[in-house]
């Protein structure tokens, strides 16, 4: 049986060598791809133009091949943005850099035909920081961030800061203190954190140098907890020990050891924070608070008191609900998206709805310090849906950002606003045309000029995409926008400074990439002067 084997296979070998041989004699069926246009045989046959980096203005050279014939038809690209054509030959295109430009990849267009080349880094004020001492970064996105200590305290849905969990089997999990280099930091221990799938939505700091972590938490640190707790300036549980009732005779089950902050509630928590004798307002879209009572509570069985308290709600400093704020309170009609503090009193929240607390409020409402809605604070405008807000206690401006047109008293203000602290909108600012895109994150640098994060492709008719700095009036300056692609979400900034003491900003969020650079969702831009 092996040999006929062996025979048939040599058999068929022969054969295919034979039938190749004699191919130029086969004639063949109709060709089912006939028909369709010959490539042209263009390509960039070296893989960097020269120089690698330019400035608007300033020539560049770029080698490609099969184009002999063919230069009165070809139009030139960097990153999607048409450039001038120098002169073009079989061998070699000089293009000169536009005033307008981002960093991206070269394409020749012939036709209908495209064909990629080599990126072209355009020369600006804004890089990332190649010494920041960060390099994996988190594996998870990255909410908040709170300085603090000479550090930063990060919150997000990671679980793995620098391949830590690799390499030295620690978790770092929805919560981590980093130096001011972007190291780990042992200022801060928070044990395992949010372990088990729950992360850290948001950082709030107390007037006695506590911290408050918010989000969606049913444990922090091995003890359970309803999505909120307090802990101390090293990182751990704000802790107490109560009096419990003991099923048994063993006399340490009569006391147990819980977190100090005796409150929760029902869903995520949006945003956390703290007032100035310690309180804490908590946001969300949450109908319950949460405390356990502990006279009917054992070691291990909890007896909890759940009161109705939806939206925005105020708790003590031991947790419980100062119901002088939030006593039969109705909340927001539709989804809250996101909150800020200003005033370190009111808060203003903003999302899908059209009332709160049974009032007329679209889209934006600021909640006075007793728990009433400020009636005169409002963003009149045709308003589908409001994403995201940031404040700025320095210059005392909110920034909302979403999908509206036509605020302000002009009415020519659309998708960002630039509000003052009485509701009015400040018209110095003006976002121009971004086409069909969203803007999903928008924040006022002290400064005046705006960082913004969105799905739009161009601004103002000029290709520009995701992440732009922008001037006080809108405006978009080539050299504080020449670095991309940026791929991926924005949700917290920080003002620092970079490594040679320039401008920086930390961007946090969940961030793939900026420039050339795989980022690990928490980065340090640096930005010149």
């Amino acid at each position: 049986m092996k040999r006929n084997l062996i025979t048939k296979i040599a058999v068929l070998i022969v054969a295919l060598i034979t039938c190749a041989a004699c191919s130029k004699d086969i004639v063949t069926g109709t060709d089912p791809y006939a028909g369709g246009k010959e490539p042209l045989g263009i390509g960039f046959y070296i893989n960097y133009p020269e120089p690698g980096t330019a400035k608007p203005g300033e020539l560049v050279d770029f080698y490609v091949k099969g184009l002999k014939g063919k230069l009165d038809q070809i139009s030139f690209f960097v990153n999607n943005t048409a450039v001038e054509v120098v002169s073009a030959k079989d061998s070699l295109v000089t293009i000169k850099v536009p005033a307008q430009i981002t960093s991206g990849d070269a394409k020749i267009v012939v036709g209908e035909e495209i064909f990629y080349g080599p990126r072209l880094e355009i020369e600006g004020n804004t890089s990332v920081d190649e010494n920041y001492g960060m390099v994996n970064g988190f594996r998870g996105s990255v909410y908040d961030i709170l300085p603090n200590a000479g550090g930063f305290i990060v919150a997000g849905s990671f679980y793995n800061f620098e391949n830590e969990a690799v390499d030295k089997k620690v978790y770092r999990n929805g919560v981590h203190f980093i130096d001011a280099n972007g190291k780990t930091s042992d200022n801060m221990k928070f044990g395992q954190g949010a372990f088990g799938g729950g992360f850290v939505r948001s950082i709030a700091k107390t007037s006695d140098g506590k911290f408050i972590f918010a989000g969606a938490l049913g444990t922090f640190a091995k003890r359970a907890i309803n999505n909120i707790v307090r802990v101390n300036n090293d990182g751990a549980i704000d802790s107490m020990i109560v009096e419990v009732i003991n099923p048994g005779n063993d006399p340490k089950n009569s006391l147990d050891t819980v977190s100090a902050f005796n409150g929760g509630v029902s869903g995520l928590i949006l945003r956390a924070f703290t007032t100035t004798d310690n309180k804490v307002i908590a946001v969300g879209n949450f109908t319950s608070h949460f405390k356990i009572d502990y006279d009917y509570s054992s070691r291990d069985s909890r007896r909890y008191i759940i009161s109705t308290a939806k939206s925005v709600i105020r708790m003590k400093e031991d947790g419980s609900l100062d119901s002088t704020f939030a006593l039969n309170n109705s909340g927001a009609n539709g989804q809250i998206m996101d909150a800020a503090m200003i005033d370190n009193e009111r808060i203003v929240i903003v999302g899908a709805f059209t009332t709160y607390n049974g009032k007329a409020a679209n889209g934006i409402a600021c909640i006075k310090s007793d728990g009433s809605l400020d009636e005169t604070f409002t963003l009149k405008g045709n308003i589908t849906r409001l994403f995201a807000l940031s404040y700025n206690s320095t210059l005392k401006k909110l920034v909302v950002s979403g999908i509206f047109t036509g605020a302000g008293a002009s009415g020519k203000v659309n998708n960002i606003a630039l509000m003052n602290t009485d509701g009015t909108v400040d018209e110095t600012f003006i976002l121009r045309d971004i086409g069909t895109g969203i803007i999903n994150y928008a924040q006022i640098l002290n400064n005046g000029q705006l960082i913004i994060d969105g799905t739009h492709k161009t601004y103002a008719g000029v290709p520009r995409a995701n992440l732009l700095i922008l001037e006080k009036n809108g405006e978009l300056l080539q050299k504080y926008n020449s670095l991309g692609p940026f791929t991926g979400a924005l949700f917290k900034v920080i003002e620092t400074k970079s490594s040679l003491g320039e401008p920086a900003l930390l961007l946090g969020g969940s961030i793939l990439q900026y420039g050339q650079k795989t980022v690990g969702n928490f980065l340090r831009l640096e930005i010149k002067n």
